[in-house]
């Protein structure tokens, strides 16, 4: 059996969880140069080729001041238990390391969510991820075990997306 590198490097994560709102953060060393890495996350059509766990991904339109609106269905497990999770998003791109997105209700399985992709480049073929993202989702979620159930998807979630992003890389593909 071949070896399989591992993807990308987990810096740190965390997940806060008060009254039905969680704040996850999670920064994550990637070694490929921060406009591939800009690329790759901003390829809305594109996005369940970066993370699996996207079942489907859509720009459904762009405003003249750059304004994109974004769906994606996302399969989330807790345990046995899969859930279909439908999002809506107004994405911004503040400047040409920050993206924000922020949940639209309507069309949402989410109350309100707001996240935030920063890249920074300690060297030029190495990027610097770190996301942040608040939320309160519409949908039950087990309050003793739902925290630290985030978390681990979050990792494994941003290590995946690390490893498409490098392997795309390694293909000499951005």
């Amino acid at each position: 059996m071949p070896a399989v590198a591992t993807a990308g490097e987990i810096l740190t994560s965390s997940v806060r969880h008060a009254d039905a709102h969680y704040d996850l953060t999670i920064t994550a060393r990637i070694d490929a140069p921060s406009d591939a890495v800009l690329h790759a996350i901003t390829d809305y059509a594109n996005l369940a080729a970066v993370n699996p766990d996207i079942e489907v991904s859509e720009l459904l339109g762009v405003t003249g001041a750059g304004v994109s609106t974004v769906r994606t269905v996302i399969r989330v497990c807790i345990l046995v238990f899969c859930k279909r999770v439908e999002r809506l998003q107004r994405v911004t791109q503040p400047d040409a390391q920050t993206i924000d997105a922020e949940i639209i209700p309507e069309g949402s399985d989410f109350r309100s969510g707001f996240a935030r992709w920063r890249l920074t480049s300690p060297t030029a073929v190495t990027t610097e991820l770190q996301f942040t993202e608040t939320f309160e989702p519409d949908f039950w979620v087990p309050p003793v075990i739902g925290p630290w159930l985030i978390q681990r998807k979050l990792v494994r979630e941003v290590t995946e997306t690390a490893g498409y992003i490098e392997a795309q890389q390694a293909a000499g593909r951005p």
